[in-house]
């Protein structure tokens, strides 16, 4: 065990204190934090065309505006809800996604009495779809009227919060969509970028010859180079994704509140992304140590990204996780489905055990392999 503790350290060594190679682990984080502060609102979502039925609570809505709502609602189902509530009620249907639409006109609305220009009330949670639905289509249909009877009333027009969407909800909504897919994307790309040349590049430079004649076994060569890289790529996407937190407020538009996350949370998020850097690691290991050169390793690697993207979007077609537990049995997918429950708080412990039982399953036996590969004269030369 003593010589893997000598290889890591080597290795480790290199990665860190070539200015080249920490340039390379570092920029990718510093980049991502600039490049998505920048892009700011260029991303949006909707995820609403499929809505067609909402329900709201209108208070005092004139008759002469019934004709109107039935051509400005046409092709949805409307429920105008009946029963007597409290204003505070009401609001909180709305604040946990029980009702989409609370609207409130003032008394003697399109009266000539008004003593000045009435303020339509419009209460509506940015965090539900169907919500923002109604409230599109209701604003936009006052919106017209309004311009047709020149500026008779405002919508919203006071210092009043009319979104009653809770700020851990919405982070909680934007990072189950956004990170699953990015953070697979990040643990990959910092894996690829350093394992490429691991093996493939000391075969290039004519280095491999020289280790493997020392003493040490083969085995203990092959078990330190895999964790040296996934101390590195493990740092790599660490970094990056440190510089996406920091620029998501910035992207999506609003303020986050991580209150909605303990230490259970963030230590769970941390055990999938050291499982997933591992396996990362251990299967471009194998792909740079198949690999004549730095070049061909990385191509052979290019299939393996876009099938590790693929997967990884499938976190935009849903904000819970799989409840079938074996979805979590599956590479890279059971990862993708365990960051979209710990994020959504929504996975089970079921399902998470086996994740990480899998997952280290399929780390030992890519260690394994690894280690025939280092064995087999074949491979290692490429003869």
């Amino acid at each position: 065990m003593r010589s893997i503790g000598i290889i890591l350290k080597k290795e480790l060594k290199r990665y860190f204190t070539d200015t080249r190679m920490l340039i390379g682990i570092i920029l990718p984080g510093i980049l991502i934090f600039f490049l998505y502060s920048v892009m700011g609102n260029f991303m949006s979502q909707n995820n609403s065309a499929d809505i067609k039925e909402f329900s709201l609570v209108v208070e005092n809505k004139p008759a002469v505006l019934d004709e109107l709502f039935v051509k400005g609602f046409e092709g949805y189902k409307v429920t105008y809800l009946e029963e007597k509530l409290t204003k505070e009620e009401i609001l909180n249907k709305i604040e946990n996604q029980e009702l989409e639409l609370y609207v409130s006109y003032p008394e003697e609305f399109l009266s000539d009495s008004m003593p000045s220009i009435p303020n339509v009330e419009i209460y509506y949670n940015s965090v539900s779809d169907a919500s923002m639905v109604a409230y599109t289509l209701y604003t936009g249909i006052l919106n017209a009227f309004e311009d047709s009877m020149s500026n008779i009333f405002d919508i919203n027009n006071s210092n009043q919060k009319y979104d009653l969407a809770k700020e851990e909800d919405v982070t909680v909504r934007i990072f189950t969509m956004m990170l699953p897919f990015l953070l697979m994307t990040f643990l990959f790309s910092g894996a690829m970028g350093i394992c490429s040349e691991s093996i493939a590049g000391e075969k290039e430079r004519g280095t491999i010859a020289t280790l493997l004649v020392t003493p040490t076994k083969r085995s203990h060569i092959a078990i330190g180079k895999v964790s040296a890289l996934g101390i590195t790529a493990l740092v790599s996407a660490l970094v990056s994704f440190l510089g996406l937190i920091a620029s998501l407020p910035r992207l999506v538009g609003t303020n986050l509140s991580l209150a909605a996350y303990n230490a259970q949370t963030i230590f769970m998020l941390l055990v999938v992304i050291v499982l997933t850097v591992l396996f990362f690691t251990v299967v471009l290991t194998m792909v740079s140590t198949f690999a004549k050169s730095v070049k061909e390793a990385s191509s052979l690697s290019i299939p393996v990204m876009i099938l590790v993207m693929l997967l990884g979007a499938t976190s935009f077609m849903g904000t819970t996780a799989q409840t079938n537990p074996a979805m979590y049995l599956i590479p890279v997918y059971g990862a993708i489905q365990s960051l979209t429950g710990i994020l959504s708080m929504t996975l089970s412990p079921v399902c998470f055990t086996l994740y990480i039982i899998s997952s280290v399953v399929y780390i030992g036996l890519g260690v394994f392999a690894l280690t025939k590969m280092f064995n087999s004269e074949k491979i290692i030369f490429n003869n």
